[in-house]
């Protein structure tokens, strides 16, 4: 069957020109079950946190750190350790078990802890915890706000129009990375014109988008791993 032309260009942009690798651990490609997962663990004495999931207080970064002191129950951390990841991830895919149990289970578990609870989940199994678990007061519709030369005049033109037939979140990426602070600029302005308050964010390389949101052209950063 003959290809479109449009078909034709899109393939030979550079960005549809990539490979693709299998899992690669020892580099953190891994979604999954990687080897190098640490094991769960906490200890708690005189009531903090001086233990988590194999590391010990000491050797804390900034993120381990505002984990253990404000992220994690410490009254029930250790009575939640104790349950099964095998039990917990039963329990968030029964229909017979309430957002609240499981809200109040999970608030005193390590994040090595969660990552071996999704490890027995499907693709299936995590959505449906998913809503169960993110409760949303007033549901919302996402778009996606891109063009073919990555056109910061069309893109802030779509997004004005997204906004004004009510998408509550808008998200833009680009086939060049350096244009990643245009285009988030473009998305921006325009959102804001259809109608202030709708979210927007720049689909690109990790630290560029935590970069985009700290100057305040985007609203958020969304895949931080």
């Amino acid at each position: 069957m003959k290809r479109s032309k449009r078909i034709e260009t899109l393939d030979a942009r550079p960005v549809n020109l990539d490979g693709y690798i299998n899992e690669w651990p020892e580099m953190g490609f891994v979604a999954m079950s990687s080897p190098y997962d640490p094991e769960p663990s906490v200890r708690v004495e005189d009531g903090r946190i001086v233990e988590l999931d194999g590391k010990y207080r000491e050797d804390f970064d900034f993120i381990d750190q505002f984990i253990a002191d404000y992220a994690i129950n410490i009254e029930r951390t250790e009575k939640s350790m104790s349950v099964s990841s095998l039990d917990i991830a039963r329990m968030i895919v029964d229909i017979n078990v309430s957002r609240k149990e499981i809200l109040e289970l999970i608030s005193g578990i390590t994040p090595a802890k969660m990552a071996e609870v999704m490890n027995h989940l499907n693709v299936v199994e995590l959505m449906m915890g998913m809503q169960k678990i993110r409760a949303r007061r007033t549901p919302g519709n996402q778009a996606h706000i891109t063009n073919l030369k990555d056109d910061p005049v069309q893109i802030a033109a779509d997004a004005a129009e997204g906004a004004l037939r009510g998408f509550a979140e808008e998200e833009t990426t680009m086939g060049v990375a350096r244009y990643a602070p245009l285009s988030a600029m473009a998305l921006l302005i325009g959102s804001q014109v259809g109608r202030p308050g709708v979210l927007t964010q720049c689909s690109a390389e990790e630290a560029t988008e935590l970069e985009l949101g700290i100057r305040g052209l985007t609203t958020y950063a969304e895949t931080l791993s």
